[in-house]
């Protein structure tokens, strides 16, 4: 050990050799001393000996698997060699031992990155900025990932954290501006674009984009910035400054100016049609006419389908009298854009100039006919209308036919055009007017088909309307007028359905029958046996609906969603992973596949999905569900930090919910915050008074305050808690421990013994008793609870206990029983060893005992007793080196034990080293 301290000391001196040396006695000395080879493989770093620090790492994850910086620097010499998949399954070992250091999951993001992983890196980023809000090159990262991806408002909510942090950082403003841009919140873009330029006056984007907000309300300021923007940078990068210049000086009459402009962007990008199409432009507007037509011929060059310079070339030939040229353009720009109206009526004013009536004539004819609506004829405008979504249109020619010639079928029309329009009510009544004239005595009888639809739409009126008894006789007059429509029995069963009449799944099925092939029946027919809880029916259900619509998201979704339920979450899992195929947006998706996942006990896949979901946006209540979720599976992992995060978040979106403050609560309360679980636990009680958990969860807290008045006030939550609920096991159970350690045992055993009368079966409190009968001397009513707790759930916990009790019993013989016992149920219990070993001390049989110390120690390397204990043994088996070892590493993990440095004295003063006896007597006083 001290080859190895002197080695590190040299380290630090630059004396690499000799240190070097020094950790290679310790190591020949003691292999399994991990800090010389951790200090070794520093060395072999620095000599570029990658093989060789690789080796000792190895040897160090190998011997104490939770070294996290082993494994950060495995990665690192993996990154240096070009290995990125062993230096990212090194970050994520790192990271499981260490989740707190933000600097791994900002290397790690740096790999995944550099494979184009990005949402993994993003995730990452995002991590190590939570870890660490100083962390700027994180948020910078994940910001600029936003942006990038036109995720404006995360974009934006990174940027607005990194300006208090580094308030004078111009480029920062100047992206956030820009995205705030996209967003329409231009006042607020300006802001920023001149914050940017006060803190970087050479910021050439910020002057540009501040420039182009500027153009039409400020238009010379908006010129100052754009000239300022030029001046700083006048390179091909800024084309789009000079290129918004120039537009600038022409709407202020300033052509030179612009003109100029212009041919910079040019000579900057000779390929710039609209730079040619501007120059024209002001050609046009000097009336200098062929240069005008030159300059539009150059745009038509370089983008032959640019449609405007065909528009204006045709204008400057018909001004120069070159008719047939201009008429050939015109044609070319309805050749590349046939749908507008104003190209018709140009070229037919070309052809009549041409004295070319007939075709001119047609041309007209042809744009009012566009206009019109392809005819006179109200109910060709009407259909127009309604497939160009102006339903109002529509009715109203609708209404005007129908008061011309009140026949059925337009009254059928008009009532679907106003279904369209959402105007349920009006389609019912003109379909009633339709059945007053197709049906006039009210019978029924031998009405035709048509009749038949026009219930059928009706029906699904009322249904919009929430009137299901009204739908329910509309589809049945529907059905009778034609027994063979597949779809109003399948209307007829969802409204059934609605109503809660068991006959739907009639209907579902006769329309199946009709028509096999109709996907929503399936559908519908599987949600009813989801609802009776028949999901291997359901399922089968949503079988038949995916043979129909192979890539229907709707018919995996419900099939995961039934798998979910009967517990076949990996099943369940397949089939969200298929929507995800389909749709890689899928929000929905990717939460309940992550709900799968956790269930499964997929930590890291579930957390991912949970991350994807929050990535790309949800609604409101996913997003929140994903957050409370989220935290839940960190606590189940015991990373109370990212937990506490989660919750946080979700308590900002959802600020009156008493239940997250509660999980909040238990996350300060297990990262030790004491003051601030109080303070959460406090506002989930205001939130809900009689919150039966957020008063046990505060007395928890108060009982680790670890003073009396800390205890006394849990003392009040709990007995508070059972006021509200004297029945509520977990308040009681607590009390009791609250009795036993102010040291009132017997009201501690009261308040078990009344736990037990409420839940004979709580295992919890037979074992809280039988604590406090052994504090009692009560050995024998111990021995009995805890045998049954045992009866209700064996652990090894509860097995040790046992073998504690029966050892204070006298009973050795059937406590190392129970030892072994909880040894065969759990090989990695270290407590169940270390009581063995303690008997095997006990009984004199050194050997098993120094054997069972190994292996506790080996289980829980921080006991020191056990290794206290081994070494006394090891003295015992006349193991010195042995002994002194463990005497050693006693005082390594403890320096104020006193019976470590008595033990090593006696040790060393059987060895006759008095000296050094004298100094841990000294020490150990």
């Amino acid at each position: 050990f001290h080859y190895c301290r002197r080695g590190a000391l040299k380290i630090k001196l630059g004396q690499i050799k000799t240190a070097k040396a020094d950790l290679n006695t310790a190591i020949c000395i003691e292999p399994l001393l991990l800090d010389a080879r951790w200090h070794r493989h520093l060395i072999y770093l620095l000599q570029d000996n990658d093989s060789e620090a690789l080796e000792d790492l190895n040897f160090i994850t190998k011997h104490k698997k939770n070294h996290a910086d082993a494994y950060q620097s495995k990665a690192e010499i993996y990154r240096r060699r070009g290995d990125i998949t062993m230096a990212l399954l090194s970050y994520s070992q790192a990271i499981k031992y260490n989740p707190q250091e933000d600097e791994t999951y900002f290397r790690r993001a740096q790999l995944y990155e550099s494979r184009n992983d990005m949402i993994l890196a993003m995730e990452d980023y995002s991590q190590a900025s939570q870890i660490n809000p100083c962390r700027t090159d994180a948020l910078i990262k994940h910001g600029f990932f936003c942006f990038e991806n036109s995720y404006w408002s995360g974009a934006i909510q990174n940027f607005t954290i990194l300006i208090p942090q580094d308030p004078q950082n111009a480029e920062i403003r100047m992206y956030r501006g820009r995205a705030l841009i996209k967003i329409g919140c231009y006042q607020e873009a300006i802001e920023d674009f001149s914050a940017a330029v006060h803190l970087d006056p050479n910021n050439w984007l910020a002057f540009y984009h501040r420039g182009c907000l500027l153009r039409k309300v400020y238009p010379h300021k908006a010129m100052q910035d754009l000239s300022i923007s030029v001046l700083i940078n006048d390179s091909f990068n800024n084309l789009n400054a000079f290129l918004h210049r120039g537009i600038l000086y022409t709407e202020l009459n300033q052509l030179e100016e612009a003109v100029c402009d212009f041919r910079s962007v040019l000579n900057l990008d000779s390929n710039a049609a609209v730079a040619y199409l501007n120059i024209g432009l002001i050609s046009l507007r000097k009336q200098n006419y062929y240069e005008a037509i030159r300059q539009f011929g150059n745009a038509l060059r370089v983008d032959p389908t640019y449609i405007r310079a065909y528009m204006c070339r045709a204008r400057t030939y018909h001004t120069v009298h070159n008719l047939q040229k201009a008429l050939k353009d015109l044609t070319c720009a309805i050749h590349l854009q046939p749908t507008v109206q104003q190209l018709y009526i140009l070229r037919g004013q070309y052809l009549y100039e041409m004295k070319k009536l007939d075709l001119a004539s047609f041309c007209i004819q042809h744009a009012a006919e566009m206009n019109q609506a392809l005819g006179s004829s109200p109910i060709q405008q009407a259909a127009v209308h309604s497939f160009l979504q102006n339903h109002n249109k529509a009715i109203q020619c609708l209404v005007s036919a129908v008061r011309v010639k009140p026949v059925p079928s337009l009254f059928i029309l008009l009532g679907k055009t106003q279904m369209k329009a959402k105007k349920s009510k009006e389609a019912v009544e003109s379909f009633k007017k339709a059945i007053e004239i197709l049906d006039p005595l009210d019978s029924l009888q031998s009405l035709s088909p048509e009749a038949g639809e026009v219930f059928y739409l009706m029906g699904i009126c009322y249904m919009d309307q929430k009137k299901k008894i009204g739908a329910l006789g509309a589809f049945n007059n529907a059905v009778k007028i034609c027994p063979n429509y597949a779809d109003a029995y399948y209307q007829r069963g969802l409204c059934r359905m609605r109503l809660q009449q068991a006959k739907c799944i009639q209907d579902f099925n006769r329309a199946l029958t009709i028509n096999p092939k109709l996907f929503q029946a399936y559908l519908s027919r599987a949600a009813f046996y989801g609802i009776k809880e028949k999901y291997t029916k359901a399922i089968l259900n949503c079988n038949e609906a995916i043979k129909i619509q192979p890539w229907s998201l709707r018919a995996y979704l419900y099939r995961g969603a039934l798998k979910y339920y009967k517990k076949a979450y990996a099943c369940a899992a397949e089939d969200f992973t298929s929507v995800t195929t389909i749709d890689k947006n899928c929000t929905l998706a990717y939460y309940n596949r992550a709900v799968c996942y956790h269930q499964l006990k997929e930590s890291k896949k579930a957390l991912k999905d949970y991350g994807v979901v929050l990535l790309l946006g949800s609604r409101k209540e996913i997003d929140l569900k994903v957050l409370i979720n989220r935290g839940l599976l960190y606590l189940e992992l015991n990373d109370y930090y990212n937990a506490l995060q989660d919750f946080v978040a979700a308590t900002l979106k959802f600020p009156d919910d008493s239940k997250i403050y509660h999980a909040l609560g238990i996350c300060h309360h297990r990262l030790k915050q004491l003051k601030k679980a109080v303070k959460a636990f406090n506002h989930a009680l205001k939130l809900d008074p009689i919150l039966l958990d957020a008063y046990i969860g505060r007395g928890n807290v108060y009982m680790d305050y670890g003073h009396e008045t800390g205890i006394k006030q849990a003392q009040r939550d709990f007995i508070r808690a059972l006021h509200l609920n004297p029945l509520c096991l977990k308040a009681r159970i607590n009390l009791g421990y609250n009795f036993q350690v102010l040291g009132k045992f017997q009201r501690a055993w009261n308040q078990f013994t009344i736990a037990l009368d409420i839940d004979p079966k709580c295992q919890i409190a037979y074992e809280g008793r039988a604590v406090v009968s052994l504090q009692m001397g009560a050995t024998f009513p111990a021995f009995h609870d805890i045998t049954a707790a045992l009866k209700l759930n064996v652990s090894a916990q509860l097995l040790t206990n046992r073998g504690v009790i029966q050892q204070l019993m006298g009973g050795m013989h059937n406590a190392m029983k129970d030892y072994q016992a909880a040894i065969s149920l759990n090989q990695n219990f270290a407590l169940a060893y270390f009581n063995a070993a303690n008997l095997y001390f006990y009984d004199k049989r050194f050997k098993q005992a120094n054997k069972y110390y190994s292996k506790a120690i080996h289980l829980d390397p921080n006991n020191e007793s056990a290794v206290m204990n081994r070494g006394i043994t090891c003295a015992l088996l006349r193991n010195g080196h042995g002994a002194l070892k463990d005497f050693e590493q006693a005082i390594n993990l403890n320096p104020y034990s006193a019976h470590a440095y008595f033990n090593r004295g006696n040790f060393y003063s059987g060895l006759k080293q008095y000296h050094l006896a004298e100094k841990d007597y000294s020490q150990g006083r």
